[in-house]
């Protein structure tokens, strides 16, 4: 009886072993998208630091070049909806940031807001957080792949990183200056100019509503990992767990992280 007792045991040990190991995903990871952007203001050192807070393996920003070449935060191309400036990011030295509040749209409570510098944010979440970091590439971009890159070099954050853009061009040639960086392409609808599951890229990073379980096992069986944005409503958020998607890129990861 004992015999049998011990034998059941290691069984049942042996098939949570083998059902942990060969599950599809095992853990779902919380992207932040442009930080806690439903908690805080978008692309902010307190929309990072939110993220942190609410458990994000990832937060997801974007970086853009200043006149002088200065490695900024900012989605759109002028800072007229954040900071109600008519300006985009390349007609603006750094210094010119100085007093640009970046905070008060959102709400009193982040009046003052400064605009971040990439390196800023990564000495602020290292250690505690990953970033995917977008070149958001406005037409009018000099070296930002370049520039980029240095900083993520000199901050010893490659291993704590992954660089994506809607721009394939960009992310081949970041693949090409420095392999060891992990990239992603992004697309909010099936491009014609690339193939998606066979590029040279580690993950795609697509627009919920092109995924489903044929999308996901193709990546999947294709070496890619799949990143699904913007998702914030939490049965939207368990649809895609189900799916076994690999990170929710959201504006609440204080719900998402809930789910998980």
């Amino acid at each position: 009886m004992r015999k049998v007792f011990i034998i059941s045991i290691i069984i049942s040990f042996c098939f949570i072993c083998f059902t942990g190991c060969n599950s599809k995903n095992s853990k779902v990871l919380i992207t932040a998208h442009r930080g806690a952007s439903g908690l805080a203001p978008e692309n902010t050192m307190s929309a990072m630091i939110k993220a942190i807070e609410c458990g994000s393996d990832f937060a997801e920003l974007d970086v853009q070049e200043t006149k002088d070449g200065q490695i900024v935060l900012l989605h759109d191309e002028t800072l007229l909806r954040t900071a109600n400036i008519p300006k985009g990011m390349w007609e603006l030295n750094y210094a010119d940031l100085k007093d640009v509040n970046v905070g008060s749209w959102f709400s009193d409570e982040f009046k003052g807001e400064p605009v971040p510098t990439l390196a800023d944010v990564i000495d602020t979440v290292h250690g505690k957080m990953k970033l995917n970091i977008e070149l958001k590439m406005n037409g009018h971009e000099q070296q930002l792949e370049e520039r980029t890159l240095v900083i993520i070099e000199e901050k010893n954050f490659i291993q704590n990183c992954v660089v994506t853009s809607f721009k394939f061009s960009a992310i081949d040639k970041v693949r090409k200056l420095n392999p060891a960086i992990k990239v992603g392409y992004i697309f909010s609808k099936m491009p014609d100019d690339v193939d998606v599951f066979t590029a040279n890229v580690d993950l795609l990073s697509v627009n919920h509503k092109l995924v489903d379980k044929a999308f996901v096992d193709k990546a999947h069986a294709n070496g890619k990992e799949v990143h699904v944005y913007t998702v914030n409503e939490p049965n939207e958020m368990k649809h895609f767990i189900e799916l076994g998607v690999d990170s929710i890129i959201t504006n609440r990861p204080d719900l998402l992280a809930k789910l998980l």
